[in-house]
């Protein structure tokens, strides 16, 4: 069996007292570890810890470690997903998809074509389903790398953050009413790329002109209309593409 993956914020060495009571019940009950059973502990931050369980109860677990060790992000830029909330199921998978790929950071906004399923919604609750999918993606793909995750009230709060963190002429939304291919992509030297997505009945007027008036370039993905649970994951995947990430 392969050896269960787990978040630890904080390691140390010689041990850690760990109380996660979710993460306790799925290793107990799922995956059924017990005392003596070797595991990897990861802090999203590029350190990993060999450990084996030393003890096991309903409340805790005590991790004895065996080795700290650092790895290199493998990636050599950072992608910056921008994409609205679209319905649950699809927007879970698409949170997993994108750590499994080598995201960095996730910007999700509330769209002005928002599902009619999520229009009552309380969306904490749903972050904390998005925050709970980063996690298990980190621990089944075995990237050590948690995307950072932050949530806005709309598109123009969305543009704010980005336009902090990425500079303008590295920044560009894919809509299906654009004239240009993505293929037009340059390959860039920058530290950091974002890319804003939209939601299943596509951008509002208004989001449009927000962003025409921000200047940002737009494209197409292709010659047909791509679900907004699949546009981020093809975009991520052609810009590693383009900027030489597979090699």
């Amino acid at each position: 069996m392969r050896t269960p993956r787990i978040l630890c914020e904080e390691l140390s060495s010689p041990s850690i007292h760990y109380t996660n009571i979710k993460q306790i019940h799925h290793l107990a009950k799922v995956l059924r570890v017990k005392p003596g059973d070797s595991v990897q502990l990861f802090d999203g931050k590029g350190n990993v810890a060999a450990a084996k369980i030393k003890e096991l109860s309903k409340q805790s677990i005590q991790f004895l470690i065996d080795e700290v060790y650092s790895e290199k992000n493998p990636y050599r830029m950072n992608y910056q997903a921008i994409f609205p909330y679209i319905k649950k199921d699809n927007l879970i998978f698409l949170i997993q998809k994108l750590t499994e790929i080598g995201i960095n950071s996730l910007v999700i906004f509330k769209p002005d074509h928002i599902d009619q399923s999520l229009v009552k919604k309380d969306m904490s609750k749903l972050n904390e389903k998005i925050e709970e999918a980063i996690i298990h993606a980190c621990e089944q793909s075995g990237c050590n790398f948690m995307p950072t995750v932050k949530y806005f009230k709309s598109l123009d709060d969305a543009l704010e953050h980005a336009a902090t963190e990425t500079e303008s002429e590295d920044i560009f939304v894919l809509d299906t009413i654009a004239d240009k291919l993505s293929g037009d992509l340059l390959k860039s030297n920058s530290k950091m790329i974002s890319f804003i997505t939209g939601p299943e009945s596509g951008f509002s007027n208004n989001e449009r002109a927000l962003m025409a008036q921000k200047k940002i370039s737009n494209y197409r993905l292709g010659h047909y209309i791509l679900r907004a649970e699949t546009a981020p994951l093809v975009t991520l995947s052609k810009l590693h593409t383009l900027n030489g990430e597979n090699a």
